[in-house]
């Protein structure tokens, strides 16, 4: 079996008495889509310019990031380009795409997609997962104010809504989402938002490495994304000052500080 990234983390001094937030915003204009996500380890914009039908440019910003390499997987993104606003997203994350890439500025792109046919439309969507150090964690996900989801999760298992109950947030929810659930096209999308909130509660949980990563680290987390990538790895060095802690100022959110 496989390390996972965890077993090579201290635990931060303060989980149990936080909060792991995210926000992500919308913004349409012609022909255009600004988005932006910020959480307490990352943040990052991203423009996405298409003509009504594809993407016709794309531009990403890194501002917060874990490896000084981040910046880099501005590169892969460029193969966006061309690609159908509204190509599923089970197609979109096929072929290794999501190992090449930054997984967090791929997400943020492809909501961007999603939200070009939205017109003029601003939508922020804000995540807020309380520490739990025993029995279910509870997630919430609301869009400009309103909770749209609101999941029970223990032992990685999703224990309520009903229609999700189940399923595991450790593999598989995205191709379950994708292709079996059945659930209609905008709840896919919160779903699959929220889930990657739930990833980053590891984020808060455990202290990210900073300066060169531990051998066990480097092995468990081999090929996950672009700056862990097998052939760049070696040269990782974890960014110190780049955590911030949102957890009862989420009013900061999105604000870059």
């Amino acid at each position: 079996m496989r390390p996972k990234p965890t077993d090579h983390m201290p635990m931060a001094a303060d989980w149990g008495r936080g909060v792991t937030r995210r926000a992500i915003r919308l913004r349409g204009s012609p022909g255009r889509v600004d988005a932006a996500l910020e959480d307490m380890r990352h943040a990052m914009t991203c423009t996405l310019e298409h003509d009504g039908s594809v993407v016709t440019a794309v531009t990403a910003g890194f501002h917060r990031y874990t490896l000084q390499l981040c910046p880099g997987a501005s590169e892969p993104l460029q193969a966006l380009v061309g690609l159908p606003l509204d190509m599923p997203v089970q197609d979109l994350f096929a072929h290794g795409r999501t190992r090449q890439n930054c997984t967090h500025m791929l997400d943020l792109a492809w909501l961007a997609m999603r939200h070009a046919a939205r017109g003029d439309a601003e939508w922020i969507y804000s995540i807020a997962i309380p520490d739990r150090v025993s029995g279910p964690m509870r997630g919430t996900l609301s869009r400009n104010g309103a909770v749209v989801q609101d999941w029970q999760v223990e032992d990685n298992t999703i224990v309520s809504p009903a229609a999700l109950a189940g399923q595991s947030i450790s593999g598989g929810l995205t191709r379950w989402l994708t292709t079996e659930s059945g659930l209609p096209d905008l709840v896919i999308e919160e779903c699959l938002v929220l889930h990657k909130g739930f990833f980053m509660v590891g984020a808060r949980r455990f202290a990210m490495p900073e300066g060169e990563l531990p051998e066990g680290y480097r092995k468990a987390v081999t090929g996950v994304c672009y700056g862990y990538a097998a052939e760049r790895i070696e040269t990782a060095v974890g960014l110190e000052g780049m955590g911030r802690d949102f957890s009862a100022t989420p009013e900061k959110l999105l604000t870059f500080e």
